[in-house]
C-alpha cells in the first residue's frame, strides 16, 4: 500500500530510497505507469495548476524530493520519510537486472550521457537512449515527434523509462504518454541526465544532506534559477502557517 502524506495539496508517497527501489524491483511490469519526483518549486506550481496537482497525486510513487518533503513528513510523525532524488534512484537500480531506456536532453547531452553510464555501469541492461525534442507544455500531447518516440521505446519494452527533461514539462509528457506504453515504467528524473552525464554539475553530497542543494545550483546559474527560487521561497513563507498547524498537531498525538 502506498501510504502518503499531505504537502499543500500534493499527496508525497512516504518512503525512503530503499524502500523506493524495492517497489520497483517488485513491480509486476504488466501494466505501465508514471514515478514523479516533485521538489518545493514543482509543488509551488501545483498549487496554482490543479491539473498538474492532479498529474502529481495519481502517479504510482510521488517521491519526497528535496528536503522540504522531507520535513513535512517528519512533522507529520512519518520518521522513515527521507529525500529520494532521481539520481540516487537510477544509481541504484542501474545496478539490477532491470532493463533501461533513457529519454531526454539533447544530442550532446545523451552522447555524453551513454559515453559515462557505459564506463560506470558495465552491467547495467541499458537497451536505449534518445534526446527528446525541445517543445512548450501546451504542445507535448500533440507533438508527432514524441509520439513516434514513445512508440519506438514500446517496441523494445524496456521495464523503465527515465524522462530526462526540465519539470513540470517531464510530469506531463509521463501523463499524456505512460498509457501509450504496454508495461514501462516512466520515471522524470529531470537534471539527472546531466548530474549523470557531468559529475561537476552535481552538488557535492554533504551540501544535499544539509539542504543546501539549491544555494549551489543559484550559485551555478543564478540568472536562471534566481526567478524560480524566489518564487518557491515565497510559496513556502506564505504558507507558514501549515508548517506550523502540522508541528502542533504532531505534538498533540
Amino acid at each position: 500500500m502506498d501510504e502518503r502524506f499531505n504537502f499543500l495539496g500534493v499527496s508525497i508517497s512516504a518512503t525512503n530510497l530503499p524502500e523506493a527501489a524495492d517497489r520497483i524491483m517488485d513491480y509486476h511490469f504488466k501494466s505501465p505507469g508514471y514515478i514523479c519526483f516533485p521538489d518545493a518549486s514543482v509543488i509551488n506550481e501545483a498549487n496554482r495548476d490543479p491539473v498538474l496537482r492532479s498529474i502529481l497525486n495519481n502517479a504510482f510513487i510521488t517521491m519526497p524530493d528535496g528536503k522540504p518533503s522531507q520535513l513535512v513528513a517528519r512533522l507529520q510523525g512519518l520518521r522513515q520519510v527521507t529525500t529520494v532524488s532521481g539520481f540516487h534512484l537510477c544509481n541504484n537500480l542501474l545496478q539490477s537486472n532491470l532493463t533501461h531506456y533513457f529519454y531526454g536532453g539533447n544530442e550532446e547531452v545523451i552522447t555524453r550521457l551513454k559515453h559515462r553510464l557505459s564506463q560506470q555501469y558495465p552491467e547495467a541492461h541499458i537497451i536505449g537512449y534518445k534526446a527528446a525534442p525541445f517543445v512548450a507544455r501546451e504542445a507535448i500531447e500533440a507533438n508527432d515527434i514524441i509520439k513516434a518516440d514513445i512508440e519506438e521505446i514500446n517496441r523494445l519494452k524496456p521495464n523503465l523509462v527515465w524522462i530526462g527533461i526540465s519539470s513540470p514539462k517531464q510530469d506531463y509528457l509521463m501523463h499524456y504518454f505512460h498509457n501509450h506504453l504496454d508495461r514501462s515504467l516512466m520515471l522524470g528524473i529531470g537534471g539527472a541526465f546531466l548530474y549523470f552525464s557531468d559529475e561537476k554539475l552535481k552538488s557535492p553530497e554533504w551540501l544535499k544532506k544539509a539542504g543546501l542543494r539549491w544555494a549551489y545550483r543559484l550559485c551555478k546559474e543564478p540568472l536562471r534559477l534566481w526567478p524560480k527560487y524566489y518564487s518557491t521561497f515565497k510559496f513556502l513563507v506564505s504558507n507558514s502557517i501549515f508548517f506550523v498547524r502540522i508541528a502542533l498537531k504532531g505534538r498533540k498525538s
